[in-house]
């Protein structure tokens, strides 16, 4: 039996065993777990949004940019918030 061969799983066997047998304690087991679970999930989360808005961060750095090199090149404003989408006030400001 792999229990008797690998000490981690012998100690989560009896776990299980103790566990198996205790109303009780199979219940709190089982909240910690969905706790960890509800965890995991809101780091995974935060995680992804994070790279969302690093994402959108860099997006709005490369605009205004672009909308730096268009005015250097003596483009319309117009054209300008055509083609990057930022507001007139924001290339006005640059």
């Amino acid at each position: 039996m792999p229990a008797q061969k690998n000490k981690d799983i012998k100690s989560a066997y009896d776990l299980l065993q103790i566990i198996s047998r205790d109303e009780k304690a199979r219940m709190i087991y089982e909240a910690r777990q969905a706790e960890i679970h509800d965890q995991l999930t809101r780091l995974h989360s935060a995680h992804q949004k994070g790279k969302f808005e690093g994402k959108a961060e860099g997006l709005e750095e490369a605009k205004v940019n672009f909308a730096r090199l268009m005015l250097s090149e003596g483009e319309d404003i117009v054209k300008i918030v055509n083609y990057t989408g930022l507001s007139r006030e924001e290339i006005e400001k640059l």
